[in-house]
């Protein structure tokens, strides 16, 4: 199941499974504006604008966003156009097609699915990591 209160154990969505989440936005729901919720939340239609949560957020395979998205764990199935900040895991499934920059503390990325921009991982085994600022020496 989906929801798990332990954000690290965290698991999108099986295919056929549904996300239970407080805020549905249906396939054919058009939304022109900011999307906040402090619960979960699932696109299957169109954002345009902003989406925040501080839960769980899922991105149906019809959706299609082109906003800044912030959430606790996210997983995408759909279309996203804009920057992701993921406190905790992000999920790119098969279907998932991510063109801009993303902030986040785990990646998953499956094959098929398609990523365009720069990914900085800021948590590694709970400790924040630091930018590598020269190339590590060749080791002989």
């Amino acid at each position: 199941m989906a929801r798990n209160n332990n954000n690290d154990n965290f698991m999108p969505p099986s295919p056929g499974e549904s996300l239970v989440a407080e805020t549905i936005v249906g396939h054919s729901v058009k939304i022109e504006g900011d999307l906040v919720s402090d619960g979960d939340i699932k696109v299957d239609g169109q954002v345009t604008g902003k989406v925040k949560t501080s839960q769980n957020l899922f991105i149906g395979p019809t959706a299609k966003i082109e906003a800044d998205v912030e959430a606790g764990n996210a997983t995408v199935a759909g279309k996203i156009s804009g920057n992701m900040k993921v406190r905790e895991v992000l999920a790119i499934l098969q279907t998932g097609n991510v063109s801009g920059d993303i902030d986040c503390g785990k990646l998953a990325v499956e094959e098929g699915a398609f990523f365009s921009g720069k990914c900085v991982m800021n948590v590694h085994n709970g400790y924040k990591t630091k930018p590598v600022s020269e190339p590590l020496p060749d080791e002989e």
